[in-house]
């Protein structure tokens, strides 16, 4: 024991954790801004309104995680590990075509939203009055993809705080700051939240030109010679893409299949309580982040012992982060729905419930982040797939009879599900995670 805290306080010195903590940093101020958001949106527009509010964000990571195709993981690792060898003209070519095809992507999505708007509205929820919110709605889609898309690309070149200001802490701010000033209504509301991403994109273009050039300088830099090649960055993105479409899928069935059975007061209720659990993993996904170009780096390079280093030093800090923070949530599940409004208060059992399935993901958080990194796709992807089929099994048999508490429950079982079928996946495809060391 004394052993691993003084490693983990070694990597405090080498100044490692200082990039976790900023890190961190970034999803507090994201933690503050969804709560104060999601909190008085609630107050302010009424479990009707936010539910039409809720339904609408959903629909926009969905048509954003198709848009972006999985190119925005296959970025990072391609920079990250092409970068590992001085291969600049590579790195800066996943760099084009990321992007390129992000942003062409993203607005033909926004296109197929508007166009589809009215009769998804009134075939598939069966409430007209979410016709025109979805159809502001497909403005969100092309600035979050890029939002993303350029955040990634950050996350390729180390700089991980910027990614995490750029993709998922500023734009909850500055959509709680419009909504403080006057844009108390649905329509108006998701009008905000694009422009705030729209802003997001251009301050992480910037972010991004200038560490470019403050990595490579102005010139570029010839390729070094290696043996060891990546695929193509199309060939690497292809199981991100499923990947990431099962993953959005998972987080967002619960509310779409709720919307098909129960009424916007009940949606807006599990929304807010499961976005609020929501934050552990959010937190997670922020050491993740800030780990992700060393995993790509070490295993690329073979250094094996960094490469357990920071996986460990990643799990560590994640423990220490997120178990005070579930600890509270359990203490105050009865109080934490009721700051929300009393009629929110039916969602304190489901509270309860989703944080059994974010207390599995703190104990084996990254392992997903680490395959990525490490070139296995395609194990995420059927470990994905299998959390998807029992996903959609449970969602037929759990939310008709049960409705919040069933959606809650299938929260939770795919949650734990996947956590554990990473770790035991990582385990089992790098060696390098054990002592041991690489097998060869």
């Amino acid at each position: 024991m004394q052993s691993t805290s003084f490693k983990f306080l070694a990597g405090f010195a080498r100044g490692d954790l200082l990039h976790y903590f900023g890190a961190l940093g970034a999803r507090g101020i994201e933690a503050v801004g969804k709560f104060g958001l999601y909190m008085l949106a609630a107050r302010l527009m009424g479990g009707h309104e936010s539910g039409l509010f809720f339904l609408c964000l959903t629909w926009v990571n969905l048509a954003s995680t198709v848009s972006r195709m999985g190119l925005e993981r296959a970025m990072a690792r391609h920079i990250a590990a092409e970068l590992a060898f001085a291969r600049a003209n590579a790195a800066r070519r996943a760099l084009v075509v990321g992007l390129g095809w992000t942003a062409l992507a993203s607005l033909a999505a926004a296109a197929v939203t508007f166009v589809v708007a009215r009769p998804a509205a009134e075939l598939l929820f069966h409430q007209a009055d979410l016709a025109r919110p979805l159809q502001l709605a497909a403005l969100i889609v092309p600035p979050q993809a890029l939002a993303f898309a350029v955040g990634f690309a950050l996350i390729g070149l180390d700089r991980g705080l910027s990614a995490q200001l750029v993709q998922s802490a500023l734009p909850p701010v500055l959509s709680l700051a419009a909504l403080v000033i006057g844009a108390a209504h649905v329509d108006s509301l998701l009008v905000a939240y694009a422009c705030s991403y729209a802003a997001c994109s251009c301050i992480g273009g910037t972010f991004l030109l200038r560490e470019w050039r403050r990595t490579l300088g102005a010139r570029p830099v010839p390729d070094a010679a290696i043996q060891e090649s990546l695929p193509s960055i199309w060939a690497t993105a292809r199981p991100f893409l499923a990947i990431e479409m099962v993953q959005v899928s998972l987080a967002s069935l619960p509310v779409l299949v709720l919307g098909a059975f129960a009424d916007a007061r009940v949606v807006s209720a599990f929304s807010i309580i499961s976005r609020l659990t929501m934050l552990i993993s959010t937190i997670l996904l922020s050491i993740a982040m800030i780990a992700a170009p060393s995993f790509a780096r070490h295993h690329r390079r073979h250094e094996d012992a960094e490469f357990r280093r920071v996986n460990r030093q990643a799990r560590l800090l994640a423990m220490a982060t997120c178990l005070p923070c579930l600890a509270l949530m359990i203490a105050f599940s009865r109080l934490l729905p009721v700051i929300l409004g009393h009629e929110f208060s039916i969602a304190s059992n489901a509270l309860l419930v989703l944080t059994i399935g974010q207390t599995v993901n703190t104990f084996l958080p990254n392992q997903d982040m680490l395959l990525a990194m490490t070139g296995h796709g395609n194990t995420l992807l059927w470990i994905n797939l299998q959390q998807l089929v029992v996903c959609c099994v449970l969602a037929a048999a759990l939310i008709p009879p049960f409705g919040l508490m069933g959606a809650a429950w299938l929260s939770t079982i795919s949650l734990a599900q996947g956590r554990v079928g990473f770790a035991l996946a990582a385990r089992r495809v790098l060696p390098e995670l054990s002592a041991s060391g690489r097998v060869t």
